[in-house]
């Protein structure tokens, strides 16, 4: 009898303890899931570190960043945006949790979708919400869940206009433009976007070049008798130059970032050979071969494929603030959007390695769309733990009529804002003036500091 106990004790024992041990830890994972997923506490996560200063408002998560953390107002219960992305980041956050890795864009998408709709459960809160912004933005609302429109219009070459060659081209210019701005392509055309083969700035016309190809982005008018005037016209443009890409969207300031998506979605499936890209206003002027000198620098700094991976450069906006004044054309209230903006390069011209446009139009799929394009971007970039980095001789507005007078002034800028496609013109015709005058005449500053040449 004493042998038959003892041996139920040691069968018991041996069925108890690992099930025991085993419910333990499950309790101990579901506790810590509880506890991560609680938005107060995410960010006293002991594994969370921080993003640099250069890079504010992000909590790093694997190579993402999983939530913002200071830029936006993430516990504000009035504006429209951060609602929405708050209910997008806290389910990414589970996701990324549970799945031990990046989810797929698939689960991505839907949660945009599910938090609009999830939104859209209280109708009156919606309603009453929506009814608070201004019609423009009342508008832009209803159609933020739609991220795909139909191509009008295509270059004729592949990814844009520019010599046939065996090699890639170096850098694509894409240019954004509207069906009216006619004299500003031609402009373009004719000074720093003529594609083709383009020397490296390097004095007296020498040193290494590279091939640039041309683009134009545009959207449609929204009057309808416009856009059939405009239609006939921009087919015949593009039949002479081969290099418009047009989709059925309206060219409105808010569609900016939609278009931005298009554009990153063409480039990634037409594109595979280019290394760079230069996104832009057809109001700039661009210093085309102190740019492919600095470009080509840039594939030479070792380590060259971490360096691509992550370039972007342009005039860097640090700590900016929505504008709350309704006669701009990006007024953003507050019934829309509190808190600051990430840093973000300025629209009118930003340099952008392939790689990092392509990371940029995956993660695009867990932000949800924002009106001001360049702030989007901005948005984009911290949810890769990056920043752009800004570049001196990016000059979108602060030149002086003095400064633009002096002998070989376009030879120390890359970009600078034009006042007329006249002055575009002058510009360029500035970059071929006496080379042996300006032969030592280089770009402002590198955007690397002594530490990152280390």
């Amino acid at each position: 009898m004493a042998r038959r106990c003892c041996r139920w004790r040691r069968m018991l024992i041996c069925v108890c303890v690992p099930l025991l041990c085993f419910l333990l830890f499950l309790t101990c994972v579901c506790a810590a899931l509880v506890i991560a997923l609680q938005p107060d506490n995410i960010s006293r996560h002991p594994t969370v570190k921080a993003l640099p200063i250069r890079a504010p408002g992000a909590i790093r998560m694997g190579k993402y960043a999983a939530s913002p953390k200071i830029f936006w107002a993430k516990k504000d219960e009035v504006a429209f945006w951060n609602q929405l992305q708050k209910a997008v980041d806290r389910n990414f956050h589970t996701l990324h949790l549970m799945m031990g890795s990046e989810p797929g864009q698939q689960y991505t998408q839907a949660l945009l979708s599910h938090s609009l709709s999830e939104l859209q459960r209280n109708s009156q809160e919606l309603s009453h919400r929506v009814r608070a912004l201004p019609e423009q933005l009342q508008n832009y609302v209803s159609s933020m869940s739609r991220r795909q429109y139909p191509v009008l219009m295509e270059p004729r070459g592949q990814c844009g206009f520019g010599a046939t060659q065996e090699r890639g081209p170096l850098l694509l210019l894409a240019i954004k433009t509207s069906a009216r701005d006619y004299r500003r392509r031609q402009a373009v055309r004719e000074s720093w976007g003529r594609g083709g083969w383009v020397w490296a700035q390097r004095g007296g016309g020498g040193g290494r070049g590279a091939y640039v190809h041309r683009v134009f982005l545009l959207g449609t008018e929204r009057s309808s008798e416009l856009r059939d005037t405009f239609s006939e016209l921009m087919h015949l443009e593009n039949q002479h130059y081969g290099d418009i890409l047009q989709w059925d969207v309206w060219d409105t300031p808010l569609n900016g970032t939609v278009k931005q998506l298009l554009f990153w979605s063409w480039f990634r499936d037409t594109c595979a050979h280019v290394s760079f890209v230069f996104e832009g206003d057809d109001e700039a002027f661009v210093n085309t071969p102190a740019l492919v000198s600095l470009l080509q620098d840039q594939l030479h700094r070792p380590p060259a494929n971490s360096s691509l991976r992550d370039f972007t450069t342009g005039h860097v906006v640090y700590g900016g603030q929505p504008n709350r004044s309704p006669a701009s054309q990006e007024f953003i209230p507050e019934s829309f959007y509190r808190g600051w903006y990430p840093s973000y390069a300025r629209g009118t011209g930003r340099l952008s390695s392939a790689p990092l446009l392509r990371r940029l139009l995956q993660v695009s799929h867990r932000v949800h769309l924002f009106p001001i394009e360049q702030v989007y971007v901005g948005m984009c970039l911290i949810r890769l733990n990056l920043s752009p980095r800004h570049h001196p001789a990016f000059l979108p507005s602060d030149w002086t009529e003095e400064q633009e007078e002096q002998p070989c002034a376009a030879h120390g800028v890359l970009l600078l804002l034009t006042h007329s496609p006249t002055h575009m013109l002058q510009l360029w015709d500035g970059l071929g003036t006496d080379t042996g005058l300006c032969s030592n005449v280089t770009v402002k500053q590198n955007i690397y500091s002594s530490e990152e040449r280390k």
